[in-house]
C-alpha cells in the first residue's frame, strides 16, 4: 500500500528537495528548462545523492503503478536523460522486486548522439527483450510543463514503439502540461502532486504565507503569473 501524501511530501522536504522563492518580495524566480519562470523548484534528480530517499520514492511509485491498470500497459521503461535515468533504473529494479517480472530498460537522449551508432535511444539496439510495437512507460523524475515527457514519447513512437503511459515521482499538475499530455495521448501517473507537496510544506511553517500564495496563483495560471510580473514568455 502506498504511504500517505504527508509522509511522502515530508520525505522530499526533509531531504532538501523543495525550494520556494518569495518573488513578490524581491527574490529571483526560477528559470525552467522550458524557458518559463516560476517561484517553485523541486530537485528530485538531486536525491540520487541520498540513495535511501530515492529508493523510498521510486518504491512508492512502483506500488502505485501496480495498484492501477497502468501496470498492464507497458513492456519496458524508458528513462529521460539525464534526470530520469537513475531514478528510472531504480523504478525498474523496484518493479522487478515487487513482481518477479523482468522489465527491460532504455534511456532516451535529448538529441541524437553524434558518434557511434548515432542513437537517440540507448538500450534497445539488438535487444531480444524489446521488439517493435512494444509499449513503453516514459519516465521522468518530475514533470512541469510536460514538454520533455511528450517529446520523449514522440521519439519512441518515431522509432516504432508505442508510448501510451508515463510515470513520475512529482507532477507540478500544470494546466498546460495536462492539456499537452492529453493532446499527445500520454497518460501520466505521479506519486505526488506539487499542490500536495506545498500543503505539506505550508504545514511545516518553513515558507512564508506570501510565497505560498504566490505559488498557488502560479499553479492556477502560469502564463498570467508571469505576465503580471512582466516576465517575457518563451517564444515557442
Amino acid at each position: 500500500m502506498v504511504d500517505s501524501l504527508e509522509k511522502i511530501g515530508s520525505m522530499i522536504i526533509e531531504a532538501g528537495g523543495l525550494e520556494i522563492r518569495d518573488v513578490d518580495n524581491g527574490e529571483e524566480p526560477f528559470l525552467y528548462s522550458s524557458g518559463n519562470r516560476g517561484p517553485v523548484y523541486v530537485m528530485i534528480k538531486g536525491l540520487v545523492g541520498q540513495p535511501s530517499v530515492l529508493k523510498y520514492l521510486t518504491n512508492q511509485l512502483a506500488l502505485k503503478i501496480l495498484e492501477t491498470e497502468v501496470n498492464k500497459q507497458f513492456h519496458f521503461i524508458a528513462g529521460n536523460a539525464t534526470g530520469g535515468m537513475i531514478p528510472g533504473w531504480q523504478l525498474r529494479n523496484d518493479l522487478e522486486e515487487l513482481t518477479g517480472q523482468e522489465f527491460p530498460y532504455v534511456y532516451v537522449r535529448e538529441t541524437r548522439k553524434i558518434g557511434g551508432h548515432k542513437e537517440h535511444i540507448t538500450g534497445d539496439r539488438n535487444n531480444p527483450l524489446i521488439k517493435k510495437m512494444d509499449n513503453a512507460l516514459v519516465f521522468e523524475e518530475l514533470v512541469n510543463f510536460a514538454e520533455t515527457t511528450t517529446n520523449l514519447a514522440k521519439v519512441l513512437r518515431e522509432a516504432g514503439y508505442y508510448a501510451p503511459v508515463a510515470g513520475t515521482i512529482l507532477s507540478y499538475q500544470n494546466p498546460r502540461a495536462q492539456e499537452l499530455l492529453k493532446q499527445t495521448e500520454v497518460e501520466l501517473t505521479h506519486l505526488i502532486g506539487l499542490p500536495d507537496l506545498i500543503d505539506v510544506a505550508e504545514s511545516t511553517g518553513r515558507f512564508s504565507k506570501e510565497a505560498v500564495k504566490s505559488y498557488r496563483d502560479f499553479l492556477v495560471d502560469p502564463v498570467k503569473w508571469q505576465l503580471d510580473r512582466s516576465y517575457e514568455l518563451p517564444k515557442k
